[in-house]
């Protein structure tokens, strides 16, 4: 038995010795783009009026969003890191003696991390830990049945573990869980009667530490094609092909009339929503190309905000994000490829759903749309790449509430924010 285990033991050694006992060389990048689930604590201290209210609460929903983030290694094994979020809206249900109270409004935020890592073992699994400075931006408040929400920007330290699993020398997959630890405080009006004339003051030391699990793909540059593959060459292919995931934030505003009066006031409120996207490209000239930009369609529950943020869900669109644009590529050579781009968006609403507002109508529109991305090279022909696009979509809703006509003027303007695989040929 003991000769076994001795055998068994010299080939594990053998084994690990065969394996460079470092990672991450010094000079190298690692770029990843992941899908990303955050879910904050909703805890903290409440007070109504100056007194603090023991058994009052609030809960918050889980937020989907894409993290964007990068590693650059100084000295090798350890690195420095830095990432951001797509944004992510969440609400704020009362909760405890404030149960049954409607939404008291929405916070849209986009996370961003500054740090360092020590990443030291590879192989076909590389374990890290990493530790810095979290900030939560607030980037929009909307107003539910609470009016002037105001949630500030927060920061504090965050911890990180992860692993990534190395497919190629060039590219592989990873996962991790990120817990930062920070509050804000967070303050509003609630109404104590239905004319909206007097009003609580609502003062909240809401504790977020965010706790975020993402896991997605990782492109590693930085040293010679010789070590890591065969050297990419210009790309002169015609057509392109990306799939992706994209993520879609819209501005959620409108001028709303209620039986041909202006109703004062109101907003809009929907979440981040997410769709898989094709796109389809094809370069007339070396550096310019037309893209077709086609999606699944989501489906979408619109909320009110502002002085209609009390009323329950408006109602559901179902609506087609597409896109033609014509793209300027000034690299057609190098790992990292950028591109612009600028053209058509059109909304395609295929189904609506009534709510608090009846036989509800959405119109297709048509507007301006911009583009910016970058691919980052894994083989001649293959790369993962990652865009945000902006589009000036602008469409008329009009529906019933209590019997009178509803119009409302919206300007959803939505970000798309998508990250993926290409291929061309």
């Amino acid at each position: 038995m003991m000769h076994k285990f001795v055998a068994l033991a010299s080939f594990g050694a053998v084994a690990l010795a065969a394996q460079p006992a470092l990672a991450q060389e010094a000079g190298d990048i690692v770029v990843r783009a992941a899908a990303s689930r955050t879910k904050l604590v909703d805890g903290g201290e409440i007070r109504v009026n100056g007194v603090v209210d023991p058994t009052a609460g609030y809960r918050t929903r889980d937020t989907y969003h894409g993290t964007l983030s990068a590693t650059w290694f100084p000295i090798t094994g350890v690195g420095i890191d830095a990432s951001i979020s797509t944004p992510a809206t969440t609400n704020n249900i009362p909760a405890g003696s404030l149960a049954g109270t409607p939404n008291l409004g929405d916070d849209e935020f986009v996370l961003a991390t500054i740090g360092a890592r020590v990443q030291p073992f590879r192989g076909q699994v590389s374990p890290y830990v990493a530790g810095g400075l979290q900030v939560q931006f607030t980037t929009q408040e909307r107003d539910g049945l609470g009016v002037n929400l105001n949630i500030p920007s927060a920061h504090g330290p965050y911890v990180e573990g992860g692993i990534e699993f190395n497919v190629t020398r060039r590219w592989g997959l990873f996962a991790s869980v990120r817990k930062a630890w920070y509050h804000t405080n967070a303050s509003g009006l609630l109404p104590l009667d239905a004319t909206f004339t007097n009003f609580a003051q609502v003062n909240a030391r809401a504790e977020l530490d965010p706790l975020t699990i993402q896991a997605g793909a990782l492109v590693r540059f930085g040293r010679p094609d010789s070590e890591t593959g065969a050297p990419i060459g210009p790309d002169t292919s015609r057509w392109t092909i990306r799939g992706g995931i994209t993520t879609l934030s819209l501005a959620d505003r409108v001028d709303l009339s209620v039986g041909g009066a202006p109703f004062a006031g109101a907003d809009l409120s929907t979440f981040e929503h997410h769709t898989p996207t094709v796109q389809i490209g094809y370069f007339v000239v070396p550096h310019f190309a037309i893209n077709a930009t086609l999606g699944i369609p989501p489906t979408i529950d619109v909320y009110g905000g502002g002085s209609i943020g009390a009323l329950p869900k408006l109602g559901r669109v179902t609506y087609g994000p597409m896109a033609l644009t014509a793209q300027y590529h000034p690299l057609r050579h190098g790992r990292i490829r950028p591109w612009l781009g600028v053209g058509l968006s059109y909304m395609v609403v295929f189904d609506t759903e009534d709510g608090a507002f009846q036989d509800l109508e959405v119109e297709n529109d048509l507007g301006w749309a911009f583009e910016a991305g970058a691919d980052v090279m894994i083989s001649q022909r293959w790369s993962l790449f990652v865009e945000a696009k902006k589009a000036m979509l602008r469409p008329t809703a009009t529906g019933t509430f209590n019997g009178l006509p509803v119009v409302g003027e919206t300007r959803l303007d939505p970000w798309a924010f998508t990250a993926g695989a290409a291929v061309r040929f």
